[in-house]
């Protein structure tokens, strides 16, 4: 054999190995992306804080490349309209992960997010260590919160919408689930903090009843027992569990603060009527214990993947209330910025000094620990309200001109 042929054929063997190499490299590198894939399920996607949470998860999940799915579920009558929004607003951004809306109700005894948990189950990919592996997050966020025509009935819905899930959770293994409870569920109103100072995540809800006349008292009372339920179920069916606890929520909706969605209509939102109405001059402005809806979203998402918030209960706030009058400057501000509005026609309501604990003193402990655990570090009330307001004038101003 010449050293010529020999040389050739030395050639094609490393050749040979470096193609096997390169083979077994590609395929363990998609196996363990593979392994990574996670399942995010928002139930109330359609809403104020879960668009937010959607729009968190979907731009980390590009930022860390993971195989994902987002299920996004919503009341039946909305899947179309939802999925116009997010086919705009998700239109021009990178192929992050994997979108769909699927048809929610609270109310059909589970059957709906059941089946969801079943598809999203056959979506993931557990590795070797199998039921360790936690790879499908709830987000239940949908409730109703609000004035209604029946608010008893609603805040019995709100329960049992809770309760149901949980149930239908206990069928399917590997599941985490982050809770969206409330400030209601941490104090009722002019109830007094345990320790006589503020409140923290130890506190609960223990006055607050359903109440015929008293839409608040009901809600408050709704928050509260579905928590209690959800920490029950948790606990009974070996369930990870994180709950969030956010104050009165402000903040741009999700997609105001771009020119993607000025044709899909806003998230229905307690917090956007009335925000709305106080940057329009129709009801004077009031101080309340607030948080930005971008920190929420911020929190919920930590909170369903880091493994030592698991069994933990998070308040999401601020930690002192701003007075009326700051946040009604603000508001005028943005209406000077903008010309959009008359900063003139604003007015605040300087009459209320605050709850059991007064404005301007430190009304709940929140911050230390979502950094420490969540490393999520809240925006000021004043900028949280001037976004908001600029948001809701500027797609006002939007939809007039269209």
């Amino acid at each position: 054999m010449t050293n010529e042929r020999r040389c050739c054929q030395y050639i094609g063997v490393l050749f040979l190995l470096l193609i096997s190499a390169t083979v077994s490299f590609a395929l363990t590198t998609n196996q363990e992306s593979r392994s990574g894939n996670k399942v995010s399920i928002v139930t109330g996607a359609n809403g104020y804080i879960g668009r937010e949470v959607v729009n968190v998860l979907w731009n980390r999940e590009i930022k860390d490349g993971s195989i994902s799915t987002i299920l996004c579920l919503v009341r039946p009558a909305r899947v179309e309209q939802e999925k116009q929004f997010w086919n705009r607003y998700l239109q021009n951004q990178p192929n992050g992960c994997r979108l769909e809306v699927l048809p929610y109700d609270m109310l059909d005894g589970g059957e709906s997010i059941l089946k969801a948990l079943r598809f999203a189950s056959t979506l993931k990919s557990l590795d070797s260590d199998g039921d360790k592996n936690i790879d499908i997050c709830v987000y239940h966020i949908a409730s109703v919160f609000g004035p209604s025509e029946d608010h008893v009935q609603t805040a019995t819905d709100n329960v049992q919408g809770t309760k149901d899930l949980f149930l239908a959770m206990a069928k399917i293994p590997n599941c985490r689930v982050v809770l969206t409870s409330s400030m209601a569920a941490v104090r009722g109103t002019g109830q007094e903090p345990l320790n006589g100072k503020f409140y923290t995540n130890q506190d609960w809800n223990s006055l607050s009843k359903l109440h015929e006349t008293n839409w608040g008292s009901s809600y408050q009372w709704s928050k509260a027992e579905s928590e209690r339920i959800a920490w029950d179920l948790a606990k009974e069916f070996n369930i990870s569990m994180t709950s969030i606890c956010p104050s009165f929520v402000f903040g741009p909706p999700t997609g105001t603060l771009s020119e993607k969605c000025d044709r899909i209509p806003l998230s229905s939102s307690y917090s956007i009527e009335l925000v709305g109405q106080w940057v329009r001059g129709e009801s004077p402005v009031q101080s309340r214990l607030c948080v930005d809806v971008r920190d929420v979203a911020k929190a919920h998402v930590a909170a369903g993947s880091l493994p030592n918030a698991i069994g933990e209960r998070f308040i999401v706030s601020t930690e002192a209330r701003v007075s009326s009058e700051k946040m009604a400057e603000a508001l005028a501000k943005v209406c000077r910025e903008t010309k959009l509005g008359d900063p003139d026609a604003i007015s605040f309501d300087g009459k209320f000094q605050g709850g059991a604990i007064p404005i301007g003193a430190q009304e709940v402990e929140a911050s230390n620990r979502l950094q420490d655990i969540l490393g999520v570090t809240l925006r000021p009330v004043e900028e949280t309200i001037a976004d908001m307001g600029r948001a809701l004038l500027v797609a006002k101003d939007t939809a007039v001109e269209k």
